[in-house]
């Protein structure tokens, strides 16, 4: 039972999340923070996933590292966003959702970038937000 309830307040947390990434390319620390805290309780409450959560935890972080060694060529929210998701899933969930999402937006990018040349302006400076493309990637999963 609780391991759904975890899964259906994760939703509602990438949808939330998503949707402030895609409207201001930022994620709001409070919704990181309340998240977060969820998430402990979550594990605290079923005793599940004492042992892989940590781990799991670490992909963010590793994010959020290469986040700041690079100047912001990955986004740092981006990196807090699976370092709380890795308190709501296991390792091997999280990093399906991070390579799920980077093959969804590495498509999108790639048309972008087509569209952007034909049309011969620069796509040097062009970003776009992440979180959005994780959507269907958890859809895919948690269907799958």
């Amino acid at each position: 039972m609780p391991e759904g309830i975890s899964k259906i307040v994760f939703t509602i947390f990438l949808v939330y999340s998503a949707f402030q990434d895609g409207r201001s390319k930022t994620i709001s620390v409070w919704l990181l923070f309340a998240a977060g805290t969820s998430g402990i309780l979550f594990i605290i409450i079923s005793g599940q996933g004492i042992g892989d959560r940590p781990l799991s935890c670490l992909i963010g972080l590793l994010m959020v590292g290469i986040s700041r060694i690079s100047d912001g060529a990955i986004g740092e929210g981006d990196g807090w966003f699976f370092t709380v998701s890795g308190l709501f899933l296991n390792l091997l969930i999280n990093l399906k959702l991070l390579v799920y999402g980077v093959f969804l937006s590495g498509f999108v990018c790639m048309g972008i970038y087509i569209f952007f040349r034909l049309k011969g302006n620069n796509v040097k400076k062009v970003t776009i937000p992440f979180l959005p493309f994780l959507l269907p990637a958890w859809i895919g999963l948690v269907m799958l």
